[in-house]
């Protein structure tokens, strides 16, 4: 499978490590060149560039990608990287992280995200969670 990374940040790479040990085809898009650079260096293919444009999202494969997902530090970026990859370029299935669990109520598909992980959330959950049940 073709997947973009967007974000080449713990997530992403930990994400991009883990797909691309498992046989996919992953390209990672990364605003930074000095981390773009770290990131060939451990043998992930990598775009330096803003995700939530048009060219960087071309030139790592947006238009064969199957599956984006969008990871970085910040959640308009993510949304728009969303939005951009879904309406503009089609792809399949968009994934995207939720840094403040209290902007969660917008990835949603009018945004163009299939799916949305808030690690906090998921965090609070289990806390919460009653060990008895």
């Amino acid at each position: 499978m073709r997947i973009i990374v967007a974000g080449g940040g713990t997530i992403g790479l930990q994400a991009a490590q883990r797909l691309s040990a498992d046989g996919h085809h992953v390209t990672i898009i990364e605003l930074s060149a000095a981390r773009a650079l770290s990131l060939g260096q451990l043998g992930l293919p990598a775009v330096r560039g803003d995700a939530a444009v048009l060219p960087a999202l071309e030139a790592a494969g947006a238009l064969r990608a199957e599956v984006l997902a969008a990871c970085t530090g910040s959640d308009e970026e993510n949304l728009l990287i969303s939005l951009v990859s879904k309406r503009h370029f089609a792809i399949g299935r968009v994934i995207a992280l939720v840094n403040n669990p209290e902007n969660a109520w917008l990835f949603d598909k009018s945004w163009g995200v299939d799916a949305a992980l808030s690690p906090a959330a998921v965090l609070l959950s289990l806390i919460e969670q009653d060990p008895g049940a």
